[in-house]
């Protein structure tokens, strides 16, 4: 996860990454906390003193899934704020419908179709 300068403030350049290190990936899972190492799995860190701790209001944040396995699908980015994780309601998850399509709030349902389709 990385986040990007609003309009009000300057780039913080933080991150924070976890990933399974294990020979043959182990540890499948299908749901990560945002700043929580899932267990079986380490965190990773790009820059010293770099490491995501909070969330902020003014910040666009980006959050993306990657595998080596390329039978596994495709590669996923979704940009978030808090504001949008906010809007949603129960039941919503904030996701893209396709890879590089704009995100947006959708039923688990709708979530699930969408990313069926494209693994």
């Amino acid at each position: 996860m990385t986040t990007s300068a609003s309009a009000t403030s300057p780039a913080l350049g933080n991150d924070w990454g976890v990933a399974d290190v294990t020979p043959r990936a182990d540890h499948p899972i299908t749901k990560i906390r945002l700043l929580e190492t899932p267990p079986g799995w380490e965190l990773q860190t790009t820059k010293p003193g770099s490491l995501l701790t909070a969330f902020a209001v003014d910040r666009t944040y980006s959050v993306w899934a990657d595998t080596t396995d390329k039978t596994a699908g495709n590669d996923a980015v979704v940009e978030f704020t808090l504001g949008d994780l906010r809007s949603l309601s129960d039941g919503e998850v904030w996701a893209a419908p396709t890879p590089f399509a704009q995100p947006q709030a959708m039923t688990r349902e709708e979530f699930r179709r969408h990313s069926a389709a494209s693994c």
